[in-house]
């Protein structure tokens, strides 16, 4: 039981510091809301549609096809509704233990001359927060976590003629991690001494800054077809905090590894690429669709280090996955456009054994609407909704048998864009 209960606090409380999860809006712990425009179309076609600045979170060589200075903001509010169900059968406490977000964006991009084109924007890859409620049997293995990205991109295109573009960028990426988890009557270590109960086990906050790239080429296959490809490398971090527990002091004199103090987690944000086409069917309407595969095998486990000396290593299996999108774009008027979008996201847990509470990823499915109003030659305004159904899961939990379910998981996205054009 001792040896459980350490490795609960070494590995999964970190893991889920990490990692916080229940991520109800893209695969693993991955952030797609760059843009209201290209949520509308289930960002079908984002490496290939160049309609806004925020083609600098997805393909710089888009930057090209825009011929004046433009400047989108855009804010997205993720409503998750996310049920566990625990092996005894109680769900008390964990309705909608993925927390409500706010995601914002925003992005400049500056035409130099007919050839090169310069960007900036500050958006997010990866991130979330989850909470499973005080009351929860689940607060030992899944309290509360939060992870947060912002990513710092600076770009430049060059169009080298009418039907060929490349684009370059490079990042900077800081990322926070909070975690915080209790003791309840079902965790390992409450044996040893009842009065435990409702002390934390484990607060951790870790910090970081992480560098990487990103490249992309646009070609006009024909009048009427646009092709794009980019790339986004893999972001290394190591976040160094400070973890704090009520319970250490009785783990450590019993011969066990002292997780409290200072100490660092070694995390590896994934590389991404995507293909994507734009064809006009029509004058007035056109279809998108976007393949995008992101390497979660690059996550290959949980490496933690304590200054104390204490460590420990925990293999994820997180496996590459892709993202399938389909969308259409109507141009109703000179003022009005409409889109709609479909799209299915592959969870990169592959096996059963390899889901915990804290990252219990399962497929999803989006079903998504927008538009796009244009007020005048320089001033637009984008909306955007997406409906995400995801599958059920079976929860191990670092367990060779069931330990529970996801029973539930949907989500509902609004987001809003303004852009203006110099």
């Amino acid at each position: 039981m001792i040896t459980r209960a350490s490795k609960f606090f070494g590995v999964s409380a970190l893991l889920a510091a990490m990692l916080p999860a229940i991520h109800a809006n893209a695969a693993g712990f991955q952030v797609s809301e760059h843009s209201a425009a290209g949520l509308g179309r289930a960002f079908a076609g984002e490496a290939a549609v160049a309609d806004d600045a925020s083609v600098v979170a997805r393909n710089p060589a888009g930057m090209s096809k825009i011929d004046s200075t433009m400047v989108t903001v855009v804010g997205s509010y993720i409503m998750p509704e996310i049920e566990l169900e625990d092996k005894n059968g109680s769900s008390a406490g964990s309705k909608s233990v993925a927390n409500e977000a706010f995601v914002p964006a925003a992005y400049m991009v500056l035409p130099y001359n007919d050839r090169w084109t310069f960007g900036f924007g500050g958006f997010s890859n990866f991130g979330f927060t989850t909470n499973v409620g005080s009351n929860s049997s689940l607060i030992y293995e899944a309290h509360e976590s939060e992870i947060i990205t912002m990513n710092l991109n600076a770009s430049v295109a060059y169009q080298m003629n009418d039907r060929l573009s490349f684009g370059f960028g490079l990042n900077a990426v800081h990322t926070e991690a909070n975690l915080f988890r209790s003791v309840d009557s079902s965790t390992p270590i409450f044996g040893l001494n009842p009065a435990l109960h409702g002390n934390t086990a484990l607060d951790m906050t870790g910090e970081d800054w992480g560098f990487g790239w990103n490249a992309g080429i646009l070609f006009d296959l024909t009048p009427a077809t646009r092709v794009g490809l980019s790339y986004r490398s893999e972001v290394d971090q190591t976040l160094e905090g400070k973890s704090k527990s009520q319970l250490n002091e009785t783990i450590a004199s019993m011969g066990n590894s002292n997780f409290r103090g200072d100490g660092s987690v070694d995390l590896t944000l994934p590389a991404v690429a995507e293909i994507s086409v734009n064809h006009q069917l029509t004058d007035t309407i056109s279809i998108q669709a976007s393949v995008m595969r992101t390497f979660w095998s690059s996550f290959e486990e949980i490496h933690i280090d304590m200054e104390n000396g204490s460590y420990k290593r925990e293999p994820q299996n997180w496996e590459d996955v892709n993202r399938y999108s389909l969308g259409v774009t109507w141009v109703y008027s000179n003022q009005l456009t409409l889109r709609a979008g479909i799209a299915k996201d592959e969870s990169p847990i592959a096996h059963d054994t390899d889901r915990y509470f804290s990252i219990p990823d399962a497929d999803r499915m989006w079903y998504t609407i927008g538009a796009t109003y244009k007020m005048d030659e320089h001033h637009t305004f984008d909306f955007g909704y997406a409906y995400l159904s995801g599958d059920k899961a079976d929860v191990y939990h670092m367990q060779d048998t069931k330990q529970g379910e996801v029973v539930n998981s949907t989500a509902n996205i609004f987001a809003l864009q303004y852009n203006y054009k110099f």
